[in-house]
């Protein structure tokens, strides 16, 4: 045979193993998310995240590759949960710390705004006012443990939702 013939041969049959190993993969992916156990839906997940970030750190790599990234971060945490649910204390925990930590970026920020005459710096520095005893009476809650997490949860929900509320009536109309 010519030279021609066999390089088009050999593009044609690696064209054609190729592309089934990559139904033979995603075969084998299929099946890991029919037939597997929940840990090892996990552990694919996160060895396909590991992979993916991989591609997405390598110079040129692109927003498709990014957004697959997220979209796997985002599969993996979800097959975690699933696998080691979240107490409900442990949820209050973290809503608890986001709800400090923004009130801690917010405080921050207005620090040096306190004797400012505006009245929209006057009303945010009252609603961190009003966020600042909300947060010391959770704390209160929170170590005198007579609350359950439940409970504790959904007080914090009520409490944010009147406080918002109170604070914001124009968004609650």
């Amino acid at each position: 045979m010519k030279k021609k013939t066999w390089i088009v041969l050999t593009v044609c049959c690696s064209v054609v193993v190729g592309g089934g190993g990559l139904a033979l993969a995603n075969m084998n992916a299929n099946q890991v998310d029919a037939n597997s156990p929940l840990k090892e839906k996990v552990s694919y997940a996160v060895e396909s995240y590991e992979a993916q970030k991989q591609i997405a750190d390598a110079p040129g790599a692109t927003t498709e590759d990014e957004q697959e990234l997220k979209e796997l971060a985002s599969r993996s945490a979800d097959l975690e949960l699933e696998l080691n649910p979240q107490s409900v204390l442990e949820e209050f925990e973290e809503v608890f710390a986001g709800y400090k930590d923004l009130y801690l970026i917010q405080s921050a920020h207005y620090e040096d705004k306190k004797d400012s005459t505006d009245p929209a710096v006057q009303q945010v520095l009252y609603s961190l006012e009003q966020k600042g005893k909300l947060i010391a009476q959770f704390e209160k809650l929170k170590l005198s443990k007579s609350a359950n997490g439940e409970s504790l949860l959904e007080n914090f929900y009520g409490e944010t939702t009147k406080l918002n509320k109170e604070l914001y009536p124009d968004r609650f109309k």
